[in-house]
């Protein structure tokens, strides 16, 4: 599990107190995941959800994106 997104976490549950329900933990840690996945592809992570919400289709998949840029690939393998 990629930890970056940490001090965020910890900034958050200092200022909060945290989420209140098991629920609020579970969309806050998928939001983090994907804050933190999208800044290593190098994306928006605001873009990319933008892109989710009014369903567009303008940005792939995050699992394409991270397919298409795997090491299994560029031996070109589909």
């Amino acid at each position: 599990m990629e930890l970056s997104f940490l001090p965020t976490m910890v900034r958050r549950r200092n200022i909060s107190y945290g989420t209140q329900t098991i629920e609020g933990t579970r969309a806050w840690d998928t939001f983090m995941s994907l804050v933190t996945t999208t800044r290593k592809l190098g994306l928006s992570f605001f873009e990319y959800v933008r892109d989710r919400i009014l369903r567009r289709g303008n940005i792939p998949s995050l699992a394409t994106i991270i397919y298409d840029r795997s090491s299994v690939n560029s031996l070109g393998w589909s």
